[in-house]
């Protein structure tokens, strides 16, 4: 029977077994670490029946790259007498797909052929070939970037996977203070694992893991622009750019901080729990506790005006040259700008 749908990324251990192999895999989607993960184990799965080095090739495609002679490669004969394995990387550069299609239809029953396309394609795209044969086969694999409880459940699901222990709540703190980078949330949970030696770490223990850099965290950052502390928010944010961490991190941290404070604000004259806000709002009551706490920012204005100076950093990024300390040195200035009197400072 035809598929009529994209199979999920995760299916393709459906199809890992030498029973049911698939002559193709096309993997593609804007989660490149489930890409690549399942390309990995793919390729661990079947290399008991490669029995030569020759019968296997990774070649990684160019605008000039001509399909049909990988598709010569795929019909000829293995060396080693089981089977052949070709994978092509960066499948979305070829300009002539169309020799695919026939591929496709005649397949070799000796070889596998292992396709990364990066990035995702579009309903005007899975109506063209080849993506149209490739999806009525069942050959095609999507990895959707997740979000919200989707990947907090995929962190617990892998740390359970790694025989360690952690709560949705203290996942969803962890992602929160990581980010969403599947890549970098994997490189914390080994850390959380080697520091654990066996036992189960508390919430402060997870935290000092995951946001310490030499000297300062990203939540240090927050928590004294809720001050309101100048001086100590320039020399904290100085210090997470000389250590690695990224601006755009910074900002969308920031941004998020901002937003939850908008929030926090809403709920608070509904008379909103803090563990019923923060799940509305998808995020650890952690993280929501500590945006209550902002009391520089509790203030209709000086949102506001952290709305815009958060834009005009934005665009400071996207259209000048201004160098990632400049840019930060003027963000923190124009959010620490006395706008109004805060009825909640004393």
């Amino acid at each position: 029977m035809a598929q009529t749908s994209v199979q999920s990324i995760n299916d393709i251990v459906k199809y890992l077994e030498e029973k049911n192999l698939l002559p193709i895999y096309f993997l593609f989607g804007d989660d490149n670490f489930s890409v690549e993960s399942a390309l990995s184990i793919l390729q661990k799965k079947i290399e008991h029946l490669i029995l030569s080095a020759f019968d296997k090739e990774l070649i990684n495609a160019e605008k000039t790259t001509e399909l049909n002679n990988i598709i010569d490669l795929l019909y000829s004969f293995p060396f080693g007498g089981g089977k052949k394995l070709i994978i092509i990387k960066n499948f979305e550069v070829i300009k002539d797909k169309k020799p695919l299609v026939d591929y496709i239809n005649n397949y070799s029953n000796f070889s596998i052929l292992v396709i990364i396309y990066n990035g995702s394609l579009s309903r005007n795209d899975l109506s063209k070939e080849p993506y149209v044969s490739l999806l009525k086969n069942g050959f095609l694999f999507e990895a959707k970037v997740l979000k919200g409880e989707e990947l907090v459940l995929w962190f617990v699901t892998l740390a359970k996977k790694n025989n360690f222990e952690i709560s949705q709540e203290n996942a969803r703190t962890i992602i929160e203070i990581v980010g969403e980078e599947k890549s970098l949330l994997e490189m914390h949970l080994q850390k959380f694992i080697t520091f654990s030696q066996g036992k189960k770490l508390s919430l402060n223990e997870l935290i000092k893991l995951s946001s310490q850099t030499k000297q300062y965290s990203v939540f240090d950052l927050l928590n004294s622009l809720g001050k309101g502390d100048k001086p100590k928010s320039l020399l904290i944010a100085n210090n997470l750019l000389d250590n690695g961490i990224d601006i755009i991190a910074i900002l969308n941290m920031i941004s998020k901080f901002i937003l939850t404070i908008a929030y926090s604000m809403e709920f608070r004259s509904q008379k909103v729990s803090d563990k019923e806000a923060a799940k509305k709002i998808e995020m650890s009551e952690y993280f929501y506790q500590k945006c209550k706490e902002a009391k520089f920012f509790l203030n209709a204005d000086k949102l506001e005006n952290a709305s815009r100076a958060l834009l005009n950093a934005d665009l400071s990024i996207k259209s000048t040259s201004m160098d990632s300390k400049t840019i930060l040195q003027v963000l923190i200035t124009e959010l620490l700008t006395n706008v109004s009197k805060n009825p909640f400072e004393t």
